[in-house]
């Protein structure tokens, strides 16, 4: 039986999956963006906090002024590419600071040195 039951919810999560794929109506509503965004959430295996639903809702603000419909794949197409570019940005970040640590290292005279 459970293993039935695993083949249902595979067999229905594939099916979300290709109807999201398609254009579907953008949320209207708070309950229903709500609605919208645990869907993508889950469908996609994103962690359900704060800053990736903040990251949909800016999405939606960044959407053209005709953009009435959009797919759920869009969303987690964009939600991806995010995600990356934010680990990119803290390795560079990160990359920088142990340049100017080396870049300051290299012009600190030693204290031993005597001035001429």
């Amino acid at each position: 039986m459970n293993s039935l039951n695993s083949i249902l919810n595979s067999i229905r999560n594939l099916a979300l999956k290709l109807r999201a794929l398609f254009p579907s109506a953008m949320p209207i509503g708070l309950a229903e963006h709500k609605a919208w965004a645990d869907s993508i959430i889950s469908l996609y295996d994103f962690p359900d906090n704060d800053s990736v639903r903040f990251a949909l809702a800016t999405m939606v603000l960044h959407l053209g002024p005709t953009a009435a419909y959009r797919s759920k794949f869009y969303f987690s197409i964009m939600l991806k590419a995010g995600a990356a570019k934010q680990v990119a940005s803290a390795v560079f970040q990160e990359i920088k600071i142990k340049q100017q640590a080396e870049v300051t290292a290299q012009t600190a005279v030693p204290s031993s040195a005597s001035p001429i």
